[in-house]
This record gives C-alpha cells, sequence and structure tokens, in this order.
C-alpha cells in the first residue's frame, strides 16, 4: 500500500459510502449497508494504510476514521433500521413514524399536542441510545490504541484543531451573547409563546424557529425555481452542468434534515430535502445547495484528500453563507416580496436564531469535551441537559445525551465555519456591494474559491484570503448590531 494506491482505493470507497448515504436518507432504502461497503475495502484500516498516511494529516485521519467507521458499521445499520422502522405512540392513540415526530413538533401551533409528541419521541430513544452507547465505546477504545492522549488530545492531534482553545473560545463567546440572548428570548417567549424563561421546552424552541407566520413567503414549490433564477443572475449554475441531482419528493422514509452526499467529486452529487413548510425549507436548501455548489465546482485535477477530505469547517462555511444570503434585505424582497415592517421583524426573527444556534452549539462543543473526558459515557453524558438548557434558555432532556452530537467533534467543524462564513460574507460585501448575491463576478471569485476543494483549512483560507483570523468577534458583534 502505498499513496497513490491510498487515494484510488478511497475514492471507491467514499464514492459508494456516499451512494449508499443518499440512498438510505432520501428513504429509497429501508436498511443501509455500510459493513458490506467497509468489508470490501479491509486494507484503508489496517497498519499499512496508517503508515502511508503519515505526513499526510487529511489521509491519516480519514484512515483512522476508516477504522472506527469499519468497527461500528453494524451498530450504524442498527440505528439507521431502527429510524426507519420506529414509531411512536401518542396518549390518544396516534401513531407516527418516528421520522415525521420533528416535522409533527416543528408545525404544531397546539402546545400541548406540541409537548406530547416530543414526550412520546424521548420514550422511545432506549434503544437507539443503548446502540450510540455501544458505539461511541468502541471509538473510544479504538482511539486510545493510537497513544496520542486522551480522545480530545487525539482527535485535535488528528483533526489540526486545538478543540481545548476552542472549549474555552466557546465559553468566552456564551459569557459574552448571554445578556443579550436572554433578554430577547424573554421578550420573544413572551410575545410569541406566551411562555415565561424556565417554562419553555426544546419542542417549543423547534415551533418558534419555524417561524410559521412568514410562510406565504416561501412557497415550497418555488423553491428550486427561486434557486435556478438567483444562481444564473450570480453566474452560476444550479445544476453545476448536470453534476448537481436533487431529490425534493416527499418519502415516508425520507429523514426530516436535508443533507448533501456527493458521490464522485465533482461529477455527482445529490441534494436531499424533505420539504415542510416555509422559511425553514429556504434556510435548509439553500445551505445543502452552498455544500452542492462546491462539490461539484471542485477542481478535478486536485488529489482525492483535498476533493474529499480535509476541514470540513470549509465546505460548512459556504453552506452557512449560501443559507444566510436568504435574510439579506434586499435578496427577500427580490425573492420573495418581504417588505416593511413585517421584513425587519423576520429579519430580527433569524438574527435571534442565529445567535441561538450558535449558543447552542457553543455549549454542544464544551459538552462534548466532557464527555469525552469523563471516566464513562455515563458520567459524562450528565453535563449534557444542564450546559444545552443554560445556554439555550430551552429545556433539554437527558434522553438525548448520547444522540445529539455528531462524530469526531463535528460541532467545532460548525463553529469555525460560521467564523469563516462572517468573514467571508464581510468581504463579498466590501467587493461587491449589498447585493453580491446577484452579481456574476461575485460567482466568478465564488467558483475559484470552490476549485480549491479543501486544500486550505478554514484558518489558512480565512488569513491567505480574507486577511484575518478566525474568532468569535465578528458573530457577537453582528448579533449586537442585529438584536441590541
Amino acid at each position: 500500500m502505498n499513496v497513490g494506491e491510498l487515494r484510488r482505493r478511497g475514492e471507491g470507497m467514499c464514492g459508494e459510502l456516499g451512494l449508499e448515504s443518499y440512498r438510505t436518507g432520501a428513504g429509497l432504502a429501508a436498511e443501509s449497508h455500510f459493513a458490506e461497503i467497509f468489508g470490501r475495502y479491509p486494507d484503508l484500516a489496517d497498519q499499512q494504510a496508517v503508515e502511508a498516511a503519515r505526513g499526510h494529516r487529511e489521509l491519516l485521519e480519514w484512515v483512522v476514521d476508516n477504522r472506527v467507521g469499519r468497527a461500528v458499521a453494524a451498530l450504524d445499520d442498527q440505528l439507521h433500521a431502527w429510524e426507519a422502522r420506529a414509531t411512536i405512540l401518542l396518549p390518544g392513540g396516534e401513531t407516527l413514524p418516528y421520522q415525521r415526530a420533528a416535522i409533527e413538533i416543528a408545525n404544531e401551533p397546539q402546545r400541548p399536542r406540541r409537548l406530547a409528541v416530543e414526550a412520546s419521541r424521548r420514550a422511545v430513544l432506549k434503544e437507539p441510545a443503548a446502540i450510540r452507547r455501544q458505539r461511541l465505546s468502541l471509538e473510544r477504545e479504538l482511539l486510545a490504541t493510537l497513544g496520542m492522549g486522551d480522545q480530545v488530545a487525539t482527535r485535535s492531534a488528528l483533526c489540526g484543531v486545538d478543540l481545548a482553545s476552542l472549549g474555552e473560545a466557546c465559553a468566552a463567546f456564551l459569557a459574552a451573547t448571554a445578556d443579550l440572548y436572554h433578554e430577547t428570548l424573554r421578550d420573544v417567549l413572551r410575545l410569541e409563546l406566551s411562555l415565561a424563561p424556565g417554562d419553555a421546552d426544546r419542542a417549543d424552541a423547534a415551533y418558534l424557529f419555524r417561524g410559521a407566520g412568514y410562510d406565504e413567503f416561501f412557497p415550497g414549490s418555488e423553491l428550486v425555481t427561486t434557486a435556478r433564477r438567483q444562481l444564473a443572475e450570480m453566474g452560476l449554475d444550479a445544476e453545476a452542468g448536470g453534476r448537481i441531482r436533487y431529490d425534493a419528493d416527499d418519502r415516508e422514509r425520507k429523514r426530516a434534515r436535508a443533507f448533501c452526499s456527493p458521490v464522485r467529486v465533482p461529477d455527482e452529487v445529490y441534494l436531499v430535502i424533505r420539504p415542510f413548510g416555509g422559511q425553514t425549507d429556504y434556510r435548509a436548501f439553500w445551505h445543502e445547495l452552498g455544500h452542492a455548489q462546491h462539490f461539484a465546482n471542485i477542481a478535478r485535477d486536485l488529489p482525492f484528500e483535498h476533493r474529499w477530505l480535509g476541514d470540513n469547517s470549509v465546505t460548512e462555511a459556504f453552506a452557512m453563507l449560501f443559507e444566510h444570503m436568504v435574510f439579506a434585505p434586499s435578496w427577500l424582497r427580490r425573492y420573495t416580496g418581504l417588505t416593511g415592517e413585517r421584513q425587519g421583524a423576520f429579519r430580527r426573527s433569524q438574527a435571534f436564531a442565529l445567535l441561538a444556534i450558535l449558543r447552542r452549539y457553543a455549549a454542544k462543543l464544551r459538552y462534548e469535551l466532557e464527555l469525552h473526558r469523563a471516566p464513562s459515557l455515563e458520567a459524562g453524558a450528565t453535563a449534557y441537559a444542564p450546559l444545552l438548557s443554560e445556554a439555550t434558555g430551552f429545556r433539554y432532556a437527558p434522553e438525548d445525551a448520547l444522540l445529539d452530537l455528531d462524530d469526531g467533534f463535528y460541532a467545532a467543524r460548525y463553529l469555525r465555519a460560521w467564523q469563516l462564513e462572517a468573514l467571508l460574507e464581510a468581504s463579498l460585501r466590501e467587493r461587491f456591494d449589498e447585493d453580491w448575491f446577484r452579481n456574476p463576478r461575485c460567482g466568478q471569485w465564488l467558483l475559484e474559491l470552490f476549485s480549491r476543494g479543501q486544500r486550505d483549512d478554514a484558518a489558512s483560507l480565512a488569513g491567505a484570503v480574507l486577511g484575518h483570523a478566525l474568532d468569535f468577534g465578528p458573530l457577537a458583534a453582528r448579533a449586537e448590531a442585529a438584536l441590541a
């Protein structure tokens, strides 16, 4: 095994995993077969692969993840099968597919039913939580064999991000924005839900941030049409010459969460969404559109690790850039007809929603650091509900402690992506004015960035292209300007 063979075989496996992720997540397959795929590539997780990857940080991180993925693939298949078949039972005897619960909660204006659906959802989490516990335990054992320190130190070395320092920055950001956030939350809860701080549940947050009162401006039937029109004005092809394929159909087994699944980079990329109405559809769609445009426009001659691997904070930053463009005043006026006082109220609500999710992810990273530093998963999991509840002002339940986290400290990628996106957006406004999202010169500038793939990490891209360091300062200032 040498680097060339590692890259060639790696591209084949990633393509198979991407297609399986698409088919399973889109509800086209009742069961996933990740274990079978990993079984066809055992050499990508052995010691020879580790030796071939040394000196190539992205490849080494990926080989280690292969080892973990191979060991836990059967558990992942179990979890996907459970999600596809599970149902929840409401007090009146009504049943719902588990995958539908999040949609029902976000769309339910009647609080008693909203809380009932949430309680019924929590009641069925024992089995998936047990699967996740077993998966996390296996990952912990495997990473320990690398001899790179505890899980936090090991993941920091592999991903090239000082997770402990980022956790400290998250604590400072939470402290700096606490008064602004909780004062705004108090007013929003009173006006929108007739609730007092301390009484609101996570289900209330899902309904609140759904923003159903603005649905008339965000018709689901216009999603792809509007995207084509706007991207064309920016000088971008929504389908990227046929390389991007859209899946917006509603299927029973389709996941509620939108996603982008690259299968051949840059030639075959799937964008999947299960629409359930309003501005949340537009945000989710444009987020995944940013991913899709990035993957479909990466230079073909880049090595495997710079097309498929690297710091995912970069592709997440492009996704967030696209997602947040739909909040711009001129974007709303041009593509939705939302103007005047209602536009102002909408933009303020979205600024608050962004601050809420930033605080949620800052708390998530702090929780994950505690979870993986703790002597046992059970001990670490006790930090989940207090940390998330305090940061967001909504009541979180301990049943979600091992389910509400992404693998490999991915919360850190999101946080760095928000930092990078704030710098990107400011640069675009400076270069191409407030209407940058319909400026063909902007599209060409973005295509140049997309073509770089992920050969630069977020910090390098911020410094080399934008001339700034990554930090929470621009995000805190943006929240202050919008909400104070």
